[in-house]
């Protein structure tokens, strides 16, 4: 679907060539070919020193105020190499769409787009490994664990307003998941049964743009999300029948990050920026099964995960010519926490795992051949060393090792790690709608996907990778 809309595209871009673009390009897939990266915020991809463009709604949403009555997708969508479809699924593709009320105010919304950890809150309530750590234990001696059902179906309003010299922009997310059933019989030995399985996420959301005269701007944007999840069974065969317990795990993200352009001359800005990441999540045993007499197990687990970034950089542009890109320092640090009780061997089991990234480079440039038609290119590396310690009562590991972090979750440029990671894309522009795309080099060596470039079983090559499309109809 999303090769065939790129097709489309791209003749009807070839037909109107003469048609002033009056679009709005950019996002997720303009980011990746100009060598952005996942800077700890899931499903938005960020060169961090290209100021302007609508991928930052994602982040500030005060960005919605320049782009007002305008639509955008992230189609995802397609490999480097091999299938499609198993990149189009949750997670990957989303939409939004905002609408200006007057010359101040703007109301928007986007869909399905989860940068939370709610979906990684049910396995710290199972029993089995979760984050890499032992969880909770779900005892339940009939039926066990159940399976969170996943949160699939998050939205966000968001409400921005334009002044004098400065944005203001808001946002509320919420999304949930529930699977329960009941039933209930006449008879004395199983008068009813119940159970529940739920997760739900909540988030807001603020930032501000200032413009600081003369070319120079700054930003500021925070993010608050809580997700719980809620696993209960409850049997009553006869009064006073027993209650099989009752488990939930909560986690509380707070995210802050400042960007500033600083004009210094008509073609350079310089660009400096950081970021921080704050999260915890601790699964619990609410209520203690009846039928269960020894204590827990594992009577407590605390994750918690802290990561941030500072980088300085800077953009130029000149004619037709626009490049960004800087060096960044960066960091992320989750600790686990386990106490244990008999039968296990009691006492507490501390895991921590320190990445630490120096230089991380996002460079990109972008060239406008025509009205309608831009190519793109970037490189991304993180040279980054992990470092983790494991105390137990029965000893301490220690290990370290350097790879290089040049993957980008969601911009389908392959499954492992590369020793770097060089992007192309291509930009449409026609009218006011505008597609945006990476595409394999392979399709340099191979020949274009749209006209037919398969190799033998699971070969398959897609000419364009991620894809996002927008229209202005400002």
């Amino acid at each position: 679907m999303a090769i065939r809309f790129a097709t489309i595209a791209v003749i009807l871009a070839i037909v109107g060539s003469d048609v002033f673009a009056d679009a709005k390009p950019g996002g997720n897939a303009r980011q990746i070919a100009m060598g952005g990266s996942n800077i700890f915020q899931p499903g938005v991809i960020l060169n961090p020193f290209i100021m302007t463009d609508p991928a930052m709604l994602l982040v500030n949403p005060a960005y919605q105020s320049l782009y007002k009555d305008y639509a955008w997708m992230n189609l995802a969508g397609g490999l480097l190499a091999g299938p499609s479809t198993v990149s189009n699924v949750y997670g990957h593709q989303n939409a939004g769409v905002s609408f200006a009320l007057s010359k101040e105010f703007t109301l928007g919304a986007i869909l399905s787009y989860d940068p939370s950890a709610v979906n990684g809150l049910g396995s710290l309530i199972a029993g089995t490994t979760g984050f890499g750590v032992p969880s909770i234990v779900r005892r339940d001696p009939i039926v066990g664990p159940q399976a969170i059902p996943a949160v699939a179906n998050v939205w966000e309003v968001l409400a921005s307003w334009h002044g004098s010299g400065v944005d203001v922009g808001f946002g509320v997310m919420y999304g949930d998941s529930k699977a329960d059933s009941k039933s209930s019989t006449t008879t004395p030995t199983a008068a009813s049964s119940e159970s529940e399985a739920s997760a739900s996420v909540i988030g807001f959301r603020g930032g501000v743009n200032f413009d600081l005269g003369s070319g120079s701007s700054f930003e500021a944007s925070g993010a608050v999300r809580l997700s719980s999840a809620t696993d209960n069974i409850t049997t009553t065969p006869a009064p006073p029948g027993p209650t099989d317990g009752e488990y939930s795990a909560d986690a509380t993200e707070i995210h802050f990050m400042a960007r500033a352009k600083l004009k210094a001359s008509n073609k350079w800005n310089v660009v400096p920026y950081g970021l921080v990441t704050i999260a915890t999540a601790e699964p619990k045993e609410d209520r203690v099964p009846t039928t269960v007499t020894a204590p827990n197990p594992i009577s407590s687990v605390d994750v918690n995960a802290l990561a941030f970034a500072v980088g300085i950089g800077g953009e130029y542009r000149v004619s037709d010519l626009y490049l960004a890109g800087g060096l960044s320092f960066q960091y992320a640090r989750a600790k686990f926490e386990v106490t244990q009780v008999a039968p296990l061997t009691a006492g507490t089991i501390t895991t921590e795992a320190r990445t630490t990234g120096i230089p991380v480079f996002n460079v990109g440039g972008e060239w406008w051949f025509t009205d309608w038609l831009a190519g793109r290119m970037g490189y991304f590396r993180n040279l980054a060393r992990v470092k983790t310690e494991t105390e137990s009562p029965t000893g301490t590991t220690e290990t370290t090792t350097t790879v290089p972090f040049s993957v980008i979750g969601i911009g389908e440029l392959g499954a492992v790690a590369d020793q770097e990671l060089l992007t192309l894309g291509l930009g449409f522009s026609l009218g006011n709608f505008s597609l945006d795309a990476t595409i394999s080099e392979e399709a340099l060596r191979r020949g274009l996907g749209l006209i037919g470039s398969a190799g033998g079983p699971g070969s398959e090559l897609n000419t364009f990778g991620y894809m996002n499309a927008s229209y202005n109809f400002e």
